[in-house]
């Protein structure tokens, strides 16, 4: 039997996972290797193939007979894998076709073996493309970061998104992490984020870098950061974190001083915030509960922070995958259940305490809307900030906070 490369079987079937409603890193981490270039080969390939598929399925579609939607899951994944490759990596022409039909065959769809062999000898860049498609975004979201920002911001944005992200840790003490060469401070809007570090050498397993067994730092986007710095936290002071996993304004509430009760609706995803704040040695209290089901039984904090869930389209460069899952109406969609958790969670404020609402969204349906909906319900609270990191300026993510107080 022919050898079949392991980080090329990994890379499709991770996209097919992805195609069934997966997240792109944590297929991959469950799928490549355990180390060493087959690993880095796979993750290479899989975050490749999703932030060029503009350019890669219009390449496609110029070589195939039928329409690419039309495929099996796994050979649309084999496709787009040897496309990639035929495009934007180094592997001979030969060597790529080989490896694609093999993988076809690990897969299942060796039947389609001969097809995938004629299609990826025959595919190159596509003699025209559409901006949408040059760009690597749907012609939706380009289209509405165009009318937001401009053309020559979304286009920054859009090609920005094609790069790996870089990696942002805080620090508990907040002092540079030791160990993590060449460190940076992050500044947002001219502002150092206190305890916030930029890693721009990073590289390999993030539980492998010096300090993060000890407990020294945790990663965390700075515009996440930033947004719970939304939160004036006081020694002391009891601030619930309404949709709180994976935890890392949790642990930074905590890490501030202030006595935190972390709240989800998934025990499972409660999992991760108690091995965190295992790790990083801090104390919060847990507890899973729906915010669909209304309020926590009686009992207010100086602070609520609500971080929704939301369409994620703020992390399409951390998780690519997200600009070809959602449509606009998926808008719609999140914007119900954020309302909901808000007024929800908003019970629980005491007066005088401080309301955070914060989404890692860039589109004003899931963030300044929202406040000025829940705002003309009537209830007791005023605004008193708003910030949004949208268009990223240094890597970070797009997040939308605001801050509201209730009044005594």
């Amino acid at each position: 039997m022919a050898r079949v490369n392991p980080a090329r079987v990994a890379a499709a079937r991770a996209l097919v996972e992805v195609e069934n409603g997966g997240r792109l890193d944590e297929a991959l981490a469950g799928l490549s290797p355990g180390s060493g270039p087959d690993r880095d080969l796979a993750w290479f390939l899989g975050f490749g193939v999703t932030r060029r598929r503009g350019q890669v399925d219009a390449a496609l579609r110029g070589v195939l007979s039928r329409p690419l939607g039309s495929l099996d899951a796994e050979v649309r994944a084999v496709l787009r894998l040897g496309a990639f490759e035929a495009l934007f990596a180094r592997t001979p022409r030969h060597a790529l076709v080989h490896q694609a039909v093999e993988v076809s065959r690990r897969l299942g769809v060796g039947r389609a073996s001969a097809m995938v062999n004629a299609v990826l000898r025959r595919v190159r860049a596509a003699d025209s493309l559409h901006t949408a498609e040059s760009f690597d975004h749907p012609e939706w979201l380009l289209a509405r970061w165009t009318d937001r920002y401009g053309r020559e911001a979304a286009r920054a944005w859009c090609l920005d998104n094609g790069e790996p992200p870089p990696l942002f840790v805080v620090t508990r003490d907040g002092e540079a992490p030791a160990g993590l060469d060449g460190a940076e401070a992050v500044l947002l809007d001219d502002a150092v984020v206190p305890g916030c570090w930029r890693i721009p050498s990073a590289q390999g397993r993030v539980e492998r870098m010096p300090g993060f067994d000890e407990g020294r730092w945790w990663v965390m986007d700075a515009a996440a950061a930033v947004v719970a710095d939304l939160v004036p936290v006081e020694p002391g002071m009891r601030v619930l974190d309404a949709c709180a996993a994976p935890g890392g304004k949790a642990f930074r509430l905590a890490s501030r001083g202030a006595a935190v009760t972390a709240v989800d609706r998934s025990a499972e995803r409660m999992k991760l915030i108690a091995d965190g704040q295992r790790r990083l040695g801090l104390e919060i209290s847990r507890m899973v509960h729906d915010w669909g089901d209304g309020a926590l039984p009686a009992e207010t904090f100086d602070a609520v922070l609500v971080d929704a869930p939301c369409s994620g389209l703020g992390t399409v460069r951390r998780h690519p995958e997200i600009r070809w899952r959602r449509q606009p109406q998926d808008l719609a969609r999140a914007a119900e259940r954020q309302a909901q958790i808000l007024a929800a969670a908003a019970e629980h404020v005491a007066p005088g305490g401080c309301l955070v609402y914060g989404v890692c969204s860039s589109e004003p349906e899931e963030g300044p809307e929202i406040i000025r909906s829940f705002l003309d319900s009537g209830p007791p609270f005023d605004l008193e900030i708003e910030l949004c990191t949208a268009p990223p300026k240094f890597g970070e993510d797009a997040h939308y906070g605001g801050r509201l107080r209730r009044r005594p």
